[in-house]
């Protein structure tokens, strides 16, 4: 069975104390059914831009979103399959959050992501010729583990994630190694990133660690692409010890987390009803944040809408309780309901 080599040093330890508070706050939060498909859609869209672009995608966050609502775009067909596929990766692992990682889930989950990329022998199947991994100026710096080697080393990976031993591992060094060990055995003709991405992503799905779907990892490893790269291999160059590799991966969960925790601050508000905000709607909403109390003339001028709208943007809002409106007629005002 696979054996990861690292310490945990007290800077580890500081991280993930530091990662557990900030995700029991965002668990605990009054986080109102109402602004979970917002931040479950944002997570959705980030991580599959960030995941893409890491891999040299040049689909913008918005371009992205745009595919994710079914919209033709007219970039190269193949950026938008990937997209596409990614975001079906995506759906997928939400679905099968709890189910156990097996190696039929890691190729079917390949698959997803590589399909109509990679012709039918290669989209959720080990590779079959040597591949390698090259710097930025193609010059290769890391020969991956043989096709005859790839079966077995996954396999053992896979047993280490479901063993015993490591039930009492911290999620974070767990979905850390994962993905470090994933990647390096490099398994597949293409999309090894994107494959030991997601299942860093299912690790901490399974574990408990973002139970609401609601955070994006991916987008702090594409934020400082080089950075990332510098420390996949770093690791390598320790004779594979990953201390500092799961370090890493700690600091970019507590960055995450508390990038969730502002957004989550930006948005709540106090609701008794279900309600799924539109994009103008929750611009509506961060407006009367800033302002205590609004009438409908500074709405039309922040939202640049006619009367009319501002009715229809609104009516919903004061009906499920996230509204007050007080007066009448031109006297009419608007404030949020805490």
């Amino acid at each position: 069975m696979y054996k990861p080599i690292y310490k945990i040093t007290p800077y580890l330890l500081n991280l993930v104390d530091e990662a557990g508070q900030l995700r029991n706050w965002v668990e605990n939060a009054s986080l109102q059914v109402a602004w979970l498909p917002i931040l479950q859609r944002e997570a959705r869209t980030k991580t599959t831009h960030s995941s893409t672009a890491i891999e040299g995608n040049p689909l913008s966050l918005r371009q992205v979103e745009a595919v994710a609502r079914g919209e033709k775009i007219g970039t190269p067909q193949a950026y938008e399959q990937e997209i596409t596929n990614y975001l079906k990766a995506v759906s997928w692992l939400e679905k099968n959050a709890s189910s156990t990682i097996s190696e039929e889930a890691l190729l079917s989950l390949h698959k997803l992501l590589t399909e109509n990329i990679l012709t039918e022998s290669r989209s959720g199947k080990y590779k079959e010729k040597q591949n390698f991994v090259l710097n930025e100026k193609g010059i290769k710096i890391y020969i991956p583990p043989s096709p005859k080697m790839t079966p077995t080393l996954t396999r053992e990976l896979i047993e280490w994630i479901n063993s015993d031993e490591i039930k009492s591992l911290h999620p974070i060094i767990v979905c850390a190694i994962s993905h470090h060990r994933l990647v390096s055995i490099h398994p597949f003709t293409d999309g090894n990133g994107r494959i030991a991405r997601s299942l860093e992503t299912w690790i901490l799905y399974q574990r408990g660690f973002d139970n609401n779907h609601i955070f994006s990892l991916d987008d702090f490893f594409a934020k400082d692409r080089k950075r990332y790269y510098d420390k996949i291999e770093q690791a390598r160059e320790l004779d594979d010890n990953l201390t500092y590799w799961i370090e890493y991966v700690a600091e970019g969960i507590v960055k995450t987390l508390k990038d969730v925790k502002s957004r989550i601050e930006s948005l709540q508000v106090s609701t008794k009803s279900k309600i799924l905000l539109s994009p103008r709607q929750e611009e509506l909403i961060r407006i009367l944040r800033d302002f205590p109390v609004i009438n409908v003339a500074i709405i039309q001028q922040e939202l640049k809408v006619t009367r009319a709208r501002v009715n229809q943007i609104i009516s919903p809002l004061i009906a499920s309780g996230l509204v007050a409106k007080e007066g009448n007629a031109k006297a009419t005002r608007y404030r949020l309901n805490h």
